[in-house]
């Protein structure tokens, strides 16, 4: 018996194991991993924006009006659009509870207060923050979430119109703690054009800034030449994080105006990216293109496309399927092992017993029968254990996975076990017809004889 529950075991683990991998990779869904980093065929920017650290900082990064026409001139484009980003200094003013909260996600209520201590105040008590601004084109802006409101205001410059970004989880929940914005809300954003530096602690205005750094005095700054405008919030919207800044500064909300006025009111025209479509005929010649133009021609640059996200989603998968897949086979090895061992340790202990039975009449077609049904007896067994626990376990293990990752969809399969079926069955029957084959090789005397001594 012990035998047995060791043998079954081994061999149910490896049936498992490989329903788990094979449940694991084709449960990452395709669908929904694109849908979130890939809503557009080709993303073009500076080759900073597409680092890890990366993003869009200054005007040096911006994509130039030169290598856009280069991409236009080619065949195939459809819908195309610029995503404009911030590289002046901008401003808007929130209350304390806010400012607070914003800040203290990271730091303790001590440097809050530092902080707060420090930051500009206007007279009706709102804190002075940074703001991070996108200016969008008609396509952009097609490709937002929207979750309250309307865009079309954006896209008109005369009005004075702006959308509130929200952040979303890995899950695709909107995060409505995320902005304070609300829709008709009035949102105020100080567009400055310079800046002057003081002294704390006299108010003394610093001619020298690099003088009063390496002088150790508590300084700060404020706006010398700005202008207020205000906007109306006519949408709350979600970001793809393919075309977003793609990291967010601590305390800073994140507001998307219409291009046209981006650039007004900003007086800045600095185009963080590029994004286009493309037909399906003309796609891979554009992936090739932009591999070429993007190594030789302006190194500089970078891109994203829809296929390296493919290329990104089945090296992932891939992963897993070799570490399941090896894993599956050196547990299915073991388990293959301790059959081996179980039907050969079970023959040549009972050869007296096999030959007494032949000695009173069974045939040799009635012992091989015999034999390789309780070869089977171990294979089936393993398998219909397997089955159970994949139809028990599988729907807990699928909603672990889903927890873990965004991007994977359970679905209940059978099909590891249908095609190990046919191995564990040829698996049962040869391996106590090999082994009987080599111990009927004596005759029935000799063997009883053996057995005797």
């Amino acid at each position: 018996r012990g035998k047995t529950v060791v043998t079954v075991i081994s061999l149910t683990l490896a049936v498992v194991l490989a329903t788990i991998t094979y449940t694991f990779a084709t449960g990452f869904d395709m669908n929904k991993y694109l849908a979130r980093n890939a809503d557009v065929d080709f993303i073009l920017g500076d080759a900073a924006y597409f680092q890890p650290s990366g993003g869009f900082r200054t005007e040096d990064e911006a994509v130039p009006e030169e290598i856009i026409s280069d991409v236009n001139a080619r065949n195939g484009l459809e819908e195309s659009g610029r995503v404009y980003g911030g590289v002046s200094a901008m401003k808007e003013f929130v209350t304390e509870d806010w400012f607070r909260q914003g800040y203290g996600m990271y730091n303790p209520p001590e440097v809050v207060d530092e902080i707060v201590a420090r930051t500009s105040r206007q007279p009706s008590g709102l804190l002075e923050t940074g703001v991070q601004m996108y200016g969008m084109e008609d396509f952009p802006l097609s490709l937002l979430n929207v979750l309250e409101g309307d865009l079309a205001p954006l896209s008109d410059p005369s009005q004075k119109a702006i959308a509130a970004v929200y952040l979303s989880d890995d899950y695709n929940a909107t995060q409505w703690g995320s902005n304070w914005a609300r829709l008709g809300d009035t949102v105020t954003i100080r567009h400055i054009t310079e800046m002057e530096y003081f002294y704390r602690d006299t108010g003394e205005i610093i001619e020298d800034v690099d003088a009063a750094i390496e002088g150790g005095r508590p300084w700060g700054e404020r706006a010398k030449a700005y202008e207020d405008i205000d906007y109306t919030v006519c949408a709350l919207v979600r970001i793809p994080n393919s075309i977003s800044y793609r990291y967010r500064v601590l305390g800073c909300d994140e507001f998307i105006l219409g291009a046209e006025r981006f650039k007004q009111d900003t007086g800045t025209d600095s185009v963080m990216t590029y994004l286009f479509n493309t037909t399906d005929e003309a796609e891979a010649g554009m992936e090739s293109f932009l591999a070429e133009y993007t190594e030789s021609v302006q190194p500089l640059y970078d891109y994203e496309s829809r296929a390296t996200y493919v290329a990104e989603f089945e090296g992932f998968r891939g992963m897993f399927m070799t570490m399941g897949g090896a894993l599956s086979f050196i547990i299915g090895l073991v388990g293959v092992l301790n059959f081996v061992n179980a039907v050969l340790t079970g023959i040549l202990t009972r050869k007296r017993e096999l030959a007494v039975l032949q000695s009173i009449g069974m045939t040799g077609k009635q012992l091989k029968i015999m034999l390789v049904y309780e070869g089977l007896y171990y294979t089936l067994l393993a398998l219909a254990v397997s089955l159970v626990m994949t139809v028990c376990i599988g729907p807990l293990m699928g909603t672990v996975l889903s927890d873990v990752f965004w991007f994977f969809s359970y679905r209940l399969t059978v099909t590891p076990i249908l095609v190990i079926l046919p191995i564990f069955l040829a698996l049962g029957a040869l391996v106590p017809l090999w082994t009987y084959r080599s111990v009927s090789k004596r005759t029935i005397v000799e063997r009883l004889r053996e057995a005797e001594g």
